[in-house]
């Protein structure tokens, strides 16, 4: 029995297709009206202007792309489905889509359009249709076909009075009419910003690039008034990137576009850290993929309110763009499409979060590896969407990890303090009103450079089997230099596993100058470990100490003199300074006596037949040594006739005055065995009544300190933290303090030492501090050698 049927059949389509691929589709207003414009680009044209109506009863959207003929009209923009673009490449490098459904984004703003168009040459062309009629179709003979659409031809003149747009020699008009939307000026700053991120911020496009503006002429009053960034008319510019102008801390990474190898450079306050370039062994399914991601720490976040009048996290994230197209939602608030913030909640001090990160990803796929699903909301999740997102070796998180490492190892998040912090938040920036000038962080650069540069090849995460090329910047390696010879050699070991052409001149350099300063080092050392040794042979007994002291102090009245008249007069060139020395010498002799005095009542107490008073002759002896050490700093005085102030108190910048004594004094005396460097970060002048002497001896007891613990370098930083406080943190590289003075803060009793001292020089330390109104305590610090912290108030 024969059961075949001669006829053919076919799909019909239902009126109903007109909402799937429409107002279902397509299902965001803004959405529709980036479709729309998709399609101008794709025409080439060179300008699209949205136009809103002032009644709001209609849209316009106008290209002066190449336009359409009747057959287009009939065979390609009313074939559903059909799309030209799946075959052809316009005169720029990439097409918007191949979907052929794109033209019902209409649909979707209004119930009726009026399609003008023109190509050159030819006649105008009107298409219009009531979307209303293809619905409330029952019947299943209610095929789409089945619904008339007129085309007619017409003129500019009738193009003029339906639209108010003159259509010029090609270009399509869409005049979307009756829409469904409320186009208020809160939506129309969402569709432009919506715009602002469809619109690639590196210009994809070969040939040219294309205006995009906005028109909404009963907004104009309001945009005056407004910031550019709150105004609705005007082009759209996707310069967000373009205009990170203050030096964040930012990664590139591109494949290049054979797919042979990834390029990576890390940048941070205006200068590159690293450069790498690496096989592409991971990513076979991926060519000509770049991306950027920059980390917004607090000022940063700041700097971008300023210019955009949006925070970071309102205006997304990391975006994605195909062939020059933004792919929404990617990069969106609250999208979190790389799961950046599920993985921060697992350790968040050590995993940055979306809001930290601003950036994009940029894909050009002539393969249609990387296709958008119909939906225009995301991309299919095939084999090359996996290479690019997985965790945690894909190729975005490749990148990303390498800033994360730099960020949360290198710059320690670059902490702000709580008081900067607020006074970001509350918008205002470095410089203004009582905000530092520049940017101001808990942790200085040379300290956040040394961290680096110790874990810098884990932080770059470069392996030497697969590395090409290998740049790290010179001023980090740099840094290496201070650190621990035992250390370093770990280091350099490492840079030995990557074959002699993947490292930089610049970086062998660089090492070589490291080798150099260790061996410098070491003959310093050596040097200084022979000095010690003979000064530890002089070492005696209180008592001897005592005892010679007084022919020290006899000495030091003969070398006063000898220098009164054979160095000090010969150096001086006026009348003032002349008086100044005798009065420097005046107070030698007042300090000499006076220690003469302490010492000859402490030597009657050792003679006598009594039975010794310890705390009487240690008493006794601190007072001498603390005359001893004024006479000291005044013979310093004396010798620099150029450096003038009185013996007594004296008013004046206690910061200078500190910087110059250092510098110029103690740096020939008490210091002169250890590397002195003064940092003053600031330059208002902070006022108070001291006396010359007194800071002297402070930092005469704690440059001699630093020396005991056979420190190399002695810093002193000097902070304005208000206009009454002043901070000045001293610091060297010695051994530090024991374990054996518990607590810590017992350093500044009387007789504690932790070198061969007397165990007073702290002690007076303090007590001078706090006769001019100031504090000293221990600063803890992670670093090796002995930190403290004074405080002087006004």
């Amino acid at each position: 029995m024969d059961n075949s049927i001669d006829n053919n059949f076919h799909f019909k389509t239902h009126s109903d297709l007109k909402n799937i691929i429409g107002q279902d589709l397509i299902n965001d207003d803004n959405i529709a009206i980036i479709e729309l414009v998709k399609n101008g680009i794709d025409a080439d044209a060179q300008s699209i202007e949205i136009r809103f109506n002032r009644d709001g009863s209609s849209i316009s959207i106008h290209d002066n792309g190449k336009g359409m003929s009747l057959f287009d009209l009939e065979n390609k923009w009313l074939n559903i489905a059909y799309s030209e673009k799946k075959e052809l490449k316009s005169g720029r490098k990439f097409l918007a889509g191949n979907k052929g459904v794109g033209r019902f984004a209409c649909d979707r703003l209004g119930k009726k359009l009026d399609l003008f168009t023109k190509k050159d040459n030819e006649n105008i062309f009107h298409l219009s249709l009531n979307w209303d009629e293809f619905e409330g179709l029952k019947d299943y003979n209610s095929v789409i076909q089945a619904v008339d659409i007129k085309i007619i031809k017409t003129n500019p003149s009738q193009v003029f009075n339906s639209t108010g747009i003159d259509i010029g020699n090609h270009g399509t008009i869409l005049l979307v009419r009756d829409i469904k939307l409320d186009w208020d000026r809160d939506k129309l700053l969402t569709l432009k910003r919506q715009l602002q991120k469809f619109v690639n911020p590196i210009a994809v496009f070969d040939n040219s690039i294309v205006n995009i503006s906005i028109l909404a002429k009963h907004e104009e009053k309001e945009d005056v008034s407004s910031n550019f960034y709150d105004q609705v008319n005007g082009v759209i510019e996707n310069t967000v990137f373009d205009k990170l102008k203050f030096n964040t801390t930012y990664i590139q990474s591109k494949i290049s576009e054979d797919g042979k190898t990834i390029a990576t450079t890390l940048s941070h306050d205006g200068d590159v850290i690293y450069k790498i370039v690496e096989k592409n062994v991971f990513f076979d399914k991926m060519k000509n993929v770049s991306m950027i991601l920059h980390f917004m720490n607090q000022y940063k976040k700041s700097y971008f309110k300023r210019q955009t009048g949006m925070r970071v996290v309102d205006f997304g994230s990391i975006f994605l763009f195909i062939n020059g197209y933004r792919v929404s939602p990617y990069g969106d608030r609250d999208n979190d499409w790389l799961q950046l913030n599920s993985r921060k909640a697992q350790g968040t001090r050590r995993y940055l979060g979306s809001r930290d990160i601003l950036g994009f990803v940029n894909i050009y796929d002539d393969a249609n590896d990387f296709r958008i699903v119909s939906n225009r909301e995301g991309v299919a999740r095939n084999e090359s969407y996996n290479q690019l997102i997985r965790k945690p070796d894909g190729f975005v998180f490749n990148a990303f990890t390498r800033l994360e490492k730099f960020v949360v190892e290198g710059l320690s998040w670059d902490q702000i303090s709580e008081e900067i912090k607020s006074k970001l938040t509350s918008g205002i920036l470095p410089g203004e009103l009582s905000s530092p000038d520049g940017e101001v962080y808990t942790e200085s650069s040379e300290s956040k450079n040394r961290r680096i540069a110790l874990d810098v090849l884990r932080i770059v995460d470069a392996s030497p089997t697969t590395t090409e090329s290998l740049y790290i910047a010179p001023h980090i390696l740099d840094s290496l230099s201070r650190e621990k010879e035992e250390s370093v050699n770990e280091i350099l070991k490492k840079f030995d596993a990557y074959n002699g052409g993947v490292v930089t001149h610049d970086v062998k350099l660089a090492l070589n100058k490291i080798h150099h300063e260790f061996q410098k080092q070491k003959d310093e050392l050596n040097k200084a470990t022979k000095a010690i040794s003979l000064k530890n042979k002089h070492v005696s007994k209180l008592v001897e100490v005592a005892r010679t002291l007084s022919e020290d102090n006899k000495k030091l009245e003969t070398e006063i003199q000898t220098q009164k008249t054979q160095i000090i007069f010969s150096r001086l060139s006026t009348s003032t300074d002349q008086e100044q020395l005798l009065l420097l010498h005046h107070q030698s002799k007042l300090k000499a006596n006076t220690v003469k005095g302490f010492l000859d009542r402490a030597i009657n107490e050792l003679k006598s037949n009594n039975e010794i008073d310890k705390e009487k002759l240690f008493t006794l002896l601190e007072k001498a040594l603390i005359n001893t050490k004024k006479l000291i700093a005044v013979n310093n005085f004396a010798t620099k006739a150029n450096f003038k102030m009185k013996t007594d108190s004296m008013n004046a910048d206690i910061a200078v005055f500190i910087q110059q004594y250092l510098e110029n004094v103690a740096s020939e005396n008490s210091a002169q065995n250890i590397n002195v460097k003064v940092i003053k970060n600031f330059d208002t002048p902070f006022v108070v009544k001291f006396k010359p002497i007194d800071i002297a001896i402070i930092f005469d007891n704690l440059a001699s300190n630093s020396t005991r613990a056979q420190a190399k370098n002695f810093i002193v930083e000097l902070s304005l933290r208000s206009e009454n406080q002043m901070e000045i943190l001293v610091y060297d590289d010695g051994r530090g303090l024991t374990n054996e003075i518990t607590p810590s803060s017992a350093i500044f009793d009387k007789g504690v030492t932790t070198t061969t001292g007397s165990g007073l020089g702290l002690y007076h330390v303090r007590q001078t501090l706090e006769e001019i109104n100031g504090t000293i305590e221990i600063f803890e610090t992670d670093n090796k050698g002995f930190s403290l912290l004074l405080r002087i108030y006004k």
